[in-house]
């Protein structure tokens, strides 16, 4: 049954991929691969504005994009919160050149979170969120330097989980120098999954994360990743990388950590620093960007075609979207569904917002302060003002808050530097789902990434039982 029919084709958007044409509604969140010839006759229905009735009948490929989904239920409520991140550790071990977190101290000084810090945090989010599925992320600076608060606290979480009859997730952020064998296995006894940064090759990691005697850090972190993928937990380990103006070209460092074998499980994601800084990306980098992202989606499409696939968060984090025709709200949940808290008992909207005033939103002590919270809720149900008019709105969510607030002062305006990223890796996704015909038969609404509310992955596309078995066969 189509939906409020009289609409004007010029709603539609067509987008060319690497060769191939496809049609996308922003308004429904769906998309039909056409052939050129209807491909161009759509194109010429836009250009005079037609209504869409009658044109089913004529060109009925547009029909599964033009038919309104039913809403998913709890689209139009406010949610709860559901992931608490807890800074254990204002402090780091490493030096890390693009660091914008003060190495961990956020203006600050060196500090750590106690125990007691901790499972107020934990209290904080048990009895404040109704959710049945939470999910704790410890960060810092390097969390691993306060590693008896992590493994007191994450332990005092589990019981209370086990208690209330509520699942939770465990995750931990690292740059991977501590991970030795004992703390991989305490690690994994408590059920964490973990981030380890690394940006790729020797000579490009060393640049940019340095111990603070200037010695790279690449080989040590190498060792640790090698030790965990002998061990259950290596099949919860996330390798992240970042790149900077150094590196726009970021391909072979992506390539690199897929063949190295460290996880197949990458995330690699931009450096968002103010724009007077050496590192930061300009407007003039984009072109070297995202050409490494088509090189990326090119190997992404050889690599599951070889039988070996592996995750690049963002592709899949899109893929999945596109192939439910799922929309998203937002696509941050700071300062809604994400809290952070510091040592001092503070609650920030995110990690990355910690030490900004517009973000700090309350402490454990008087729990959240509504007036300050309100402006995320609003955004959050109501989106970017500054998103109106983009065709993506319904399935991007519109980028970062933090980058919102730091690079506009803003919640209401997107990073457009980020927006144009966040399209193009839209784009290549629904190339990569045409070049895999089968790879949409394994996505579920439930196949995917964690998402804004918990950061890191659940369940890539490659983990999936019915990607598994065509691989096998």
């Amino acid at each position: 049954m189509i939906k409020d029919n009289r609409r004007s084709m010029a709603e539609l958007k067509r987008l060319r991929i690497l060769g191939r044409n496809f049609v996308y509604n922003p308004r429904t969140v769906r998309h039909v691969e056409l052939d050129p010839g209807i491909w161009h006759r759509v194109g010429l229905m836009m250009k005079k504005k037609k209504e869409i009735t009658g044109e089913i009948e004529a060109i009925p490929e547009l029909a599964h994009v033009l038919e309104v989904p039913q809403e998913m239920p709890g689209m139009n409520d406010p949610p709860g919160l559901r992931n608490l991140i807890l800074q254990v550790s204002h402090a780091c071990n490493l030096r890390c050149v693009y660091c914008s977190a003060d190495f961990g101290r956020y203006g600050g000084g060196f500090r750590s979170m106690s125990s007691r810090t901790a499972e107020r945090a934990i209290d904080f989010l048990f009895d404040t969120s109704s959710s049945k599925e939470l999910a704790i992320t410890y960060f810092g600076g390097e969390p691993l330097l306060n590693l008896e608060t992590v493994l007191s606290s994450a332990s005092y979480a589990r019981g209370r989980a086990a208690k209330k009859g509520r699942a939770l997730a465990l995750h931990l952020v690292t740059n991977g120098v501590l991970l030795c064998p004992k703390t991989l296995f305490q690690l994994d006894e408590l059920g964490f999954s973990l981030t380890v940064s690394m940006d790729g090759k020797k000579a490009c990691h060393d640049r940019c994360r340095p111990f603070p005697d200037g010695r790279g850090s690449h080989q040590t972190i190498s060792r640790a990743l090698e030790i965990a993928g002998e061990l259950p937990i290596g099949g919860r380990i996330t390798v992240r990388g970042t790149f900077t103006r150094q590196n726009a070209a970021f391909f072979p460092d992506i390539r690199f950590l897929v063949h190295r074998g460290f996880s197949r499980n990458i995330a690699y994601e931009p450096v968002f620093l103010p724009t007077s800084h050496p590192l930061s990306l300009r407007w003039q980098d984009l072109p070297g960007v995202k050409q490494a992202y088509v090189d990326l989606a090119r190997h992404y499409v050889k690599q599951w075609r070889r039988g070996e696939p592996f995750c690049f968060w963002d592709f899949d984090d899109a893929i999945t979207r596109l192939a439910c025709s799922t929309p998203r709200r937002s696509r941050c949940g700071a300062g809604v569904s994400t809290l952070a808290v510091t040592a001092e008992e503070e609650l920030y909207a995110c990690h990355m917002s910690t030490g900004m005033e517009s973000a700090k939103l309350g402490n454990l002590q008087e729990g959240l302060i509504k007036n300050l919270g309100k402006p995320w809720q609003e955004r959050y149900l109501e989106g970017r003002t500054g998103c109106a008019e983009c065709w993506l709105r319904g399935l991007c969510g519109g980028g970062c808050n933090t980058h919102a607030l730091f690079f506009n002062k803003s919640l209401g305006q997107p990073y457009k530097l980020e927006c144009e990223l966040i399209e193009h890796r839209y784009r290549l996704a629904l190339w990569i789902l045409s070049e895999i015909p089968d790879l949409r038969e394994t996505i579920t609404v439930d196949s995917g990434i964690g998402g804004a509310d918990s950061g890191h992955l659940l369940s890539p596309l490659w983990s999936t039982r019915k990607a598994a078995e065509k691989i096998g066969n």
